[in-house]
């Protein structure tokens, strides 16, 4: 039992069908995307999900791990009143990830305390309606939250999350929220700017061809341009797998969709996740076939 799969999502409500009634045409791309991920969530049966969101509490200079014991949540701000999730919080995992961080010196800081009962953001709730949706059992939940530290500092984040993870006697799945470019079209929430394409274009040709250092070496200037708020969720993400990769796992990118037909970049990705035996096993299946 390990790190089981790794996802990036974006968190726009629209793709909620009931907030996003007969609006969700415009993102049927992003819906069918979401569909298919809850799918495979559910054949992988995690105990936990940890899923870090752009608007989950940020403290400056520290990242942010949530030992929450409930988290309760639901989409009323958007209309949706009976689109309603909970989960029980994993403290096991969230003092592991602690641990991992502070043996890192990655400032890190407790976001939500023992006992408490956190309301899911939007960030959160959105892919969590879809990753949970198909799931046969009660799962916990871990929520992480970036900062305005360094890339290179969520990076290393990263990583100490995915020591935890990989080590973990849990399934687990772990969840990039992530939304891209705000800017791509006039009338854009952000505004317009004509770099935001180019900054989403970069983030999923990178990330498809599995080119964490490209992705990580994108321009400041063309990500503060491109109005983003997921640029640092996927440096978090380039750490988990690295720290999967020298466990001995093997990885493999997938860009399931893109599209920004509102002015904001959304791309659904999955970095699939197989133990070294596993892939063994099924090259020598495959060549028993051949």
């Amino acid at each position: 039992m390990t790190l089981v799969g790794c996802f990036v999502t974006p968190h726009p409500p629209i793709m909620v069908p009931e907030v996003g009634g007969p609006d969700l045409a415009g993102v049927d791309a992003t819906v069918q995307s979401m569909r298919e991920l809850r799918t495979k969530v559910a054949g992988l049966d995690p105990d936990t999900v940890v899923l870090l969101s752009p608007h989950a509490p940020l403290a400056v200079r520290k990242m942010g791990v949530s030992f929450a014991s409930t988290y309760e949540g639901s989409l009323a701000y958007f209309r949706a009143p009976n689109v309603t999730l909970s989960a029980a919080g994993d403290e096991t995992v969230a003092e592991a990830i602690m641990e991992r961080a502070a043996a890192k010196n990655v400032p890190t800081t407790i976001t939500s305390s023992y006992g408490d009962s956190v309301e899911l953001d939007h960030g959160s709730m959105v892919p969590l309606v879809y990753l949970m949706g198909g799931l046969e059992q009660p799962c916990n939940l871990v929520v992480l939250s970036f900062s305005q530290l360094s890339c290179e500092e969520h990076v290393r984040f990263g990583e100490a999350v995915g020591e935890a993870l990989v080590e973990s006697t849990s399934r687990i799945v772990y969840v990039a929220s992530s939304d891209l470019s705000h800017r791509l079209i006039p009338g854009a929430p952000a505004g317009y700017d004509p770099r935001g394409a180019e900054f989403d274009k970069q983030v999923v040709d990178t990330f498809a061809a599995g080119d964490w250092q490209g992705l990580l070496s994108i321009r400041q200037d063309l990500t503060a341009a491109a109005g983003e708020c997921g640029y640092r969720s996927l440096a978090v993400l380039s750490g988990v797998v690295t720290a999967a990769r020298a466990a001995g796992m093997q990885v493999r990118n997938r860009v399931l969709s893109y599209e920004g037909p509102f002015g904001v970049g959304y791309m659904v990705g999955e970095v699939e996740m197989a133990e070294a035996s596993q892939v063994d096993q099924a090259e020598r299946a495959q060549g028993a076939v051949r």
